[in-house]
């Protein structure tokens, strides 16, 4: 952490030191125990607040950590871990994203995935220094939950509970379980503020009305003090969504450094640090430019078109002005373009990948291949649906004709998954002369299938429909893309 802090809030200035050093002993004791999480320790900068402030013994938004200093000294004679377990639960959260990606979610609901989410990596990691004496009735609820949510990230879990529709007391019991610090300095934008009978950490409002609107007067109070640290020329709203990208961007290195860190110099964590890695791997996650992804799979092909950026304007304006109508250089009539003549396109229609998302991408890839001018005007197209055998094969001339295969589409299958019987199609159409100038073949999955031994002679690309960001692996001659429900519909908003 910082050595520089601010001004203390506290009368009583022993109070004061003895809580800084409880936070710096804390953070020591982190690098020790979780030497990957050295460059993250020091992102945070200290600033004690007057008791009553905030509801919580500390809170950050991601470099600002908001601490009570009386509140801190207390809770350590009682409890000497719990500094340790609040401070790397609220790095856990920074790490993860947490308090940038909640501008759209039920704040309640994403406050408590956000907190049971970091309570299942720290009960993985198994470290004594952060272990509590009521960390049994978190064990419990774990065991439960990770039946429905596999990784236990927060994308998941929140998921869950807004499936599942917790009731009040539901969400209660849960908060009053895994919540460890105050979420009220994190970006949940204009739709996060509070609403209803709850405050930001899914806990019931008081009665007293008058009490409520002190608390979130408090709380505007503190948030307006941080905000200040970085400037007072912006607007609030404008400054505070530029400070969310700051920090978003700046925490994404420290879970990439971390996440690297954790596959080779820490490896002895192995198993334990499970649930971190596949938390990291959505932070970690590089969304697909799917336009210029399709692309690559273009093979060079002589187009009919002006290429007037292949003369010199100079030379060309002179040759008329020095000679009436006669240019000295005249434009070219043709150039070698990147544009896609055979392609395979297959489907995946296992159990586990259907409905409308299949159609969906299916739709979007078409309108991206007719507006980037991906294709020569004649063109074949396989379009092949598959699960553990072929299901359906139709051959495409145009894209005109893609649009009407998709809009009349009817997945076939929904079976086991094996990618094999539409390689071993491909190579046949190949071998067989059908195909001469195949660019490429994308296969729409979730992953989950019998890949090819042996490396084709084309190129491939397996499109993966994941929503919890893993990346599951492929052989080492495939691309691998992951398009997330988000990808997709973004590709709707923008035309292609």
């Amino acid at each position: 952490m910082a050595v520089g802090k601010e001004k203390p809030e506290t009368e009583n200035p022993k109070i004061e030191e003895l809580a800084h050093e409880i936070l710096l002993l804390a953070k020591n004791r982190l690098m020790v125990d979780l030497r990957f999480l050295c460059k993250a320790s020091r992102q945070f900068h200290l600033s004690s607040v007057e008791e009553g402030k905030m509801d919580g013994l500390m809170a950050t938004d991601g470099k600002m950590l908001c601490y009570s200093a009386e509140g801190m000294v207390r809770t350590f004679k009682k409890e000497q871990h719990m500094p340790v377990r609040i401070l790397l639960h609220l790095t856990l959260h920074c790490m993860l994203g947490h308090p940038f990606r909640g501008q759209d979610k039920d704040r309640d609901l994403w406050n408590l995935a956000s907190d049971v989410a970091a309570e299942k990596i720290i009960h993985q990691l198994g470290i004594y220094s952060c272990s509590l004496e009521g960390d049994g009735g978190q064990q419990e609820w774990l065991s439960v939950l990770e039946e429905y949510c596999p990784h236990m990230t927060a994308e998941e879990l929140y998921q869950y509970f807004l499936d599942r529709r917790l009731n009040e007391g539901e969400k209660e019991k849960l908060s009053g379980l895994f919540r460890k610090d105050s979420h009220f300095l994190w970006n949940f934008g204009e739709g996060g503020r509070r609403k209803g009978k709850k405050d930001g950490n899914g806990r019931a409002d008081r009665d007293n009305s008058g009490q409520d609107e002190t608390e979130e007067e408090e709380d505007a109070a503190v948030s307006e003090e941080m905000m200040r640290q970085w400037g007072e020329d912006e607007g609030e709203e404008k400054l505070r969504r530029r400070k969310s990208r700051m920090l978003q961007k700046e925490w994404k290195e420290i879970a990439k450094q971390a996440e690297t860190d954790l596959k080779t110099f820490s490896k002895r964590y192995g198993q334990q640090a499970g649930a971190l890695m596949d938390g990291l791997a959505s932070i970690t996650f590089e969304e697909c430019d799917y336009s210029e992804f399709l692309r690559r799979f273009g093979g060079q092909h002589e187009v009919m078109q002006l290429s007037e950026d292949e003369y010199d304007m100079i030379y060309y304006t002179y040759g008329l002005k020095k000679y009436g109508n006669i240019p000295l250089i005249e434009p070219l009539e043709f150039r070698d373009d990147k544009r896609i003549k055979e392609f395979v396109i297959a489907i995946d229609t296992s159990g586990s990948v259907q409905g409308d998302i299949v159609q969906n991408f299916l739709q979007k890839t078409c309108d991206v291949l007719r507006h980037t001018g991906s294709f020569t005007e004649r063109v074949k197209i396989y379009l092949i649906q598959c699960d553990a055998q072929i299901q359906h094969i139709e051959e495409i001339e145009s894209l005109d004709s893609l649009e009407d295969v998709i809009a009349g589409l009817r997945l076939s299958g929904f079976g086991g998954t094996d990618f094999r019987p539409v390689f071993d199609y491909v190579d046949g159409l190949v071998k067989s002369g059908e195909l001469t100038e195949l660019n490429g073949l994308i296969y729409f999955t979730d992953g989950a299938g019998m890949y090819p031994e042996k490396k084709p002679e084309y190129k491939t690309a397996f499109i993966f429909h994941r929503d919890d960001y893993i990346s599951p692996n492929v052989p080492y001659w495939a691309i691998r893309a992951v398009l997330t429900t988000d990808n997709i519909k973004v590709l709707n908003k923008e035309g292609v």
